[in-house]
C-alpha cells in the first residue's frame, strides 16, 4: 500500500509541472538506417517537416489527432548535420513544441510512448531532403464488427467453462477405476480412477487490436485481490473494445465470488452506443447497461448487450461520470465504487466528479508509463484511491498544494487542486 510524501530530503535544481519539452527532447535515441515510409500502417499517420527544421507541411492533419487516442508518437530526423554548432536536442525541443502547438490537447495527458529515431544513411543536404523528418503517430485502431463478434464468443466461452467447472465439482456419479499393483518395500496396490477431464476455464483472449501486451496485465485481479474486505461496492466498467482483457478480468473475479455478498451491483458502458461524437453530451451520452444480478446469466446479458451497442473505443473520451452516477441510483445503499477505467481516455464528464459522492476505487488499465491525471482527481475529490497493476495510491485527499507524489517511478504534482505531471531533476542531500 502506497501513501505520499513529500520530497523533503531533495534539492530541485529544475522543475517543470506539465509537459516537459526538454524530458521529451532529451530521451533515448533508437538507430535506423533510414526510415521506409511505406512501413506505415492505417493507423498510423506521418506529421512530415523539413531536413533540419521545425516547420509542419500539413496542418490539415490537425483533425485526425483530435479525434483519435493517441498511443505512441516518434521523432524521426537523420544524423548528418552541416555544421558544428547544430544541436539535434534543441530542433527536437522545437519540432516538438511546433507539435504541441498545432494539439496541445494530445500533450495534456501524455500517456502514449515515446521514442526518438535517428536514420544514418544520408551524407548531405541533397540526400537527407529526399529522407523523411517528422513525427509518427500511432493512434489506437478503431474496433470493427468482426472483433465485437469475437469480444462476446469469448464471453460466452468463459461462462461455459464455468458451467462446465460447476458440473464437474458437483458431480457425485460413480466413477470407473481399476487397481494397479507396485512394489514400494511391499506390494502396493493402487486405485486408478477413470481419465481426468481437462479443461481450460481461462483461455486467452482473441487478438486484441488495441494493447495485445495488455493480455498479460492483472491490473483488475490485482486490484480485487487488494480490496478484499471492501463492503457494499458497485463494479463500474468500461465495456469499449479497448478494454476486453480487462473486462474479461470482472467476469472471472465475478464467478469466483458465487458466495461473496460484498457486491452491490455491477454496470457495463460504452460510451453512447453507436452514437456519433457530436451528439455525445456530458452525463447524457448512454451506453450504459445494469445487470439486474451478479448472476453469470445476467451478467453475460448486459456485457453482450454494451459491446454489441458500442462503437467499441477509438475515441479519446469516455462516459465514466455519467455511469457511476446511474450506478449510485440504481443502487443506493452502495457505499463505494470500484470503477474498471481505461489509462488512454479522458472522462467526458470530468467536470462533474464532485457529483459522485461516495469513495471511487479506480483500477486504472493500462497505466505501464504515465498515469491519467483525471483518475488521481477523482480519486482525491471522492477520497478514494487509485490502483495500478502492482501499486495502490491512497490518501490522496490529504495532499496539499504543490505536495507531489510517485506512481510506477513518475511524478505528479497537486497544482491549483488538480493534478499535474511533473518533472524534476534531483540531487538527494
Amino acid at each position: 500500500m502506497r501513501f505520499f510524501y513529500l520530497f523533503t530530503l531533495l534539492i530541485t535544481l529544475q522543475s517543470v509541472f506539465g509537459f516537459d519539452v526538454n524530458h521529451y527532447a532529451k530521451s533515448s535515441v533508437t538507430s535506423i538506417n533510414t526510415f521506409n515510409r511505406s512501413t506505415i500502417h492505417k493507423d498510423q499517420i506521418l506529421i512530415e517537416m523539413p531536413f533540419a527544421k521545425e516547420i509542419i507541411l500539413n496542418k490539415e492533419q490537425k483533425k485526425q489527432l483530435k479525434e483519435r487516442v493517441v498511443i505512441k508518437i516518434q521523432l524521426v530526423y537523420t544524423q548528418y548535420r552541416t555544421s558544428e554548432k547544430f544541436n539535434q536536442i534543441e530542433l527536437n525541443k522545437k519540432r516538438l513544441l511546433e507539435l504541441k502547438k498545432l494539439v496541445p490537447e494530445v500533450f495534456d495527458f501524455p500517456v502514449w510512448e515515446y521514442e526518438l529515431i535517428s536514420q544514418t544513411d544520408g551524407n548531405s543536404r541533397e540526400e537527407c531532403n529526399r529522407m523523411f523528418h517528422g513525427f509518427v503517430v500511432t493512434f489506437r485502431p478503431n474496433t470493427t464488427p468482426d472483433f465485437i463478434t469475437e469480444e462476446s464468443d469469448y464471453i460466452n466461452t468463459l461462462l461455459t467453462n464455468f458451467s462446465k467447472k460447476d458440473s464437474l465439482e458437483n458431480d457425485t456419479t460413480p466413477k470407473p477405476f481399476y487397481i494397479e499393483t507396485r512394489w514400494d518395500n511391499g506390494y502396493v496396490y493402487d486405485t486408478i480412477w477413470g481419465e481426468k477431464i481437462e479443461i481450460d476455464f481461462y483461455p486467452p483472449p482473441p487478438p486484441n487490436p488495441y494493447l495485445s501486451s495488455l493480455h498479460k496485465d492483472s491490473t483488475v485481479l490485482n486490484a480485487f485481490k487488494r480490496i478484499a474486505n471492501a463492503q457494499d461496492f458497485i463494479i463500474v466498467t468500461d465495456a469499449t473494445g479497448s478494454m476486453m482483457p480487462f473486462y474479461s478480468q470482472v467476469i472471472i473475479w465475478l464467478k469466483e465470488q458465487t458466495a461473496n455478498v460484498n457486491a452491490k451491483g455491477c454496470l457495463f458502458f460504452n460510451d453512447g452506443d453507436a452514437k456519433s461524437s457530436d451528439k455525445k453530451l456530458p452525463l447524457e451520452t448512454g451506453g450504459i447497461y445494469v445487470a439486474k444480478s451478479l448472476q453469470s446469466e445476467e451478467i453475460n446479458k448486459s456485457l453482450n448487450k454494451c459491446t454489441a451497442g458500442g462503437s467499441g473505443g477509438g475515441e479519446a473520451k469516455e462516459n465514466d461520470v455519467e455511469a457511476m452516477l446511474l450506478g449510485l441510483k440504481y443502487f443506493s445503499e452502495a457505499k463505494s465504487i470500484v470503477l474498471i477505467a481505461d489509462n488512454y481516455e479522458k472522462m467526458r464528464d470530468y467536470e462533474f466528479i464532485d457529483k459522485i459522492t461516495v469513495p471511487v476505487q479506480v483500477f486504472l488499465c493500462g497505466a505501464k508509463s504515465f498515469v491519467n491525471t483525471q483518475y488521481l482527481d477523482l480519486a482525491r475529490i471522492t477520497k478514494g484511491s487509485v490502483h495500478v497493476e502492482h501499486e495502490e495510491i491512497n490518501n490522496l485527499h490529504l495532499l496539499q498544494e504543490n505536495d507531489i507524489i510517485t506512481i510506477n517511478n513518475r511524478d505528479y504534482m497537486l497544482k491549483n487542486g488538480v493534478f499535474n505531471y511533473y518533472y524534476a531533476e534531483k540531487e538527494v542531500l
